[in-house]
C-alpha cells in the first residue's frame, strides 16, 4: 500500500514536472520574442530593447537635431535606452515569475527524503537582494572639464 502511495505522488510530480516544463519553454519564447519601447522624457528618442535591455532599434523624432544638441540627444537616448531595459527587465520578471511560482506547489526533495537538501536553495532568485531592478549607477565625467567621459583604456590606451 505504501509503494502504490509512493508510485501515486512520483506519477502526480511527474504529470506537473511535464506540464511545468511546456509552460517554462513557452515563457521563454515569450521572454525570447520580447521588445520593449522606451521613450525619453522630452519626447525625442525612442529606443526598442530585447528581453535583456540589448538595443534593437533607435528612433528619433524628426525635429530632434533643430530641437536640441548632441549633448542633450545623448543624454536622451540614454534615458530611453535605461527605460526600456527597465521596462524590459520588468516584463521578463513578470512573464517568468508566474512560472518560478507555480514550482514553489511543487514537493521539495526534503518532502520526500527526510533530510535531503532543498532543490530551492540551489536556485536563484527573480529579485535582487535589494529588491526592485537593478540599476547602473549614471556614468561621470573627468575633473579635467573637457568634456571627456571617464574611460582610461580609450584616453591612456594599453599600458
Amino acid at each position: 500500500v505504501r509503494e502504490q502511495e509512493l508510485q501515486g505522488q512520483i506519477d502526480s510530480m511527474l504529470a506537473t514536472l511535464d506540464r511545468q516544463t511546456q509552460d517554462l519553454h513557452a515563457a521563454q519564447q515569450q521572454v525570447t520574442q520580447l521588445r520593449v519601447t522606451g521613450e525619453s522624457a522630452d519626447g525625442l528618442v525612442q529606443v526598442v530593447v530585447n528581453s535583456v535591455g540589448g538595443v534593437i532599434e533607435v528612433h528619433l523624432a524628426p525635429d530632434a537635431f533643430r530641437r536640441s544638441s548632441p549633448e542633450s540627444l545623448g543624454r536622451a537616448m540614454t534615458d530611453a535606452a535605461r527605460r526600456a531595459g527597465v521596462a524590459a527587465h520588468a516584463e521578463s520578471m513578470r512573464i517568468m515569475g508566474s512560472i518560478v511560482s507555480a514550482t514553489e506547489t511543487l514537493p521539495d526533495l526534503p518532502d520526500l527524503v527526510p533530510g535531503a537538501p532543498s532543490l530551492r536553495d540551489f536556485l536563484p532568485p527573480l529579485v535582487p537582494e535589494g529588491g526592485g531592478t537593478p540599476v547602473d549607477p549614471e556614468p561621470t565625467r573627468d575633473d579635467d572639464g573637457d568634456g571627456s567621459w571617464s574611460r582610461a583604456l580609450l584616453r591612456d590606451g594599453w599600458q
